[in-house]
């Protein structure tokens, strides 16, 4: 790869996560999505397996979002004694 394609790369997605920090979403989107465009021009086949695979990765993260959730409101429901045995049991090991 083109050292020109690494540094559009790398300061685009530095910059679109700079932008999203900072607080300015849409500016930020549009950078990561220049850095994307160029790493997929340089790799189309690793790209399309990455999009064929697309729903695979949604549905985990969903598994995920939805296990942190039942945590949460877990913990919500139980309160400071759950957080507090959780913290004594840690501690044991």
């Amino acid at each position: 790869m083109p050292n020109w394609k690494r540094a559009a790369i790398f300061g685009s997605f530095t910059a679109a996560a700079l932008l999203i920090i900072k607080g300015h979403r849409l500016p930020g989107i549009i950078a990561a999505g220049v850095g994307a465009a160029v790493l997929a021009s340089e790799y189309p086949d690793e790209m399309q397996s990455l999009w064929d695979r697309a729903p695979e990765y949604l549905e985990r993260g969903t598994q995920i979002l939805s296990t942190v959730s039942r945590i949460k409101e877990r913990l919500e429901e139980q309160g400071p004694r759950v957080v507090s045995s959780i913290w004594r049991s840690a501690t044991e090991y």
